[in-house]
């Protein structure tokens, strides 16, 4: 196990946090395909309903997970490993 605030410890806890991030936009995904079945099922779709755009959004913030955030914590962990080494 890598010291706590060593190189090693930083881009360990990066892995963690982005595998953790890909887990996160899985149950999103999952959370579209539960829902998908009950929306289809719904009779009055053509009324305003704002749970018509669940799906839509639950599949966006999926990405944004899967891209932006990995993209962020690692930018984040590079700037910390960084700060760590010596000039």
């Amino acid at each position: 196990m890598p010291l706590p605030g060593s190189a090693a410890f930083l881009r360990r806890q990066e892995a963690l946090d982005c595998a953790t991030l890909t887990q996160v936009a899985a149950c999103l995904r999952r959370t579209v395909r539960e829902i998908t079945p009950l929306l289809d099922a719904l009779y009055f779709k053509a009324a305003p309903l704002a749970v018509l755009d669940c799906c839509a959004t639950l599949e966006a913030l999926a990405q944004e997970v899967e891209q932006d955030d990995v993209q962020t914590v690692a930018e984040h962990a590079q700037e910390d490993v960084r700060g760590l080494l010596p000039f």
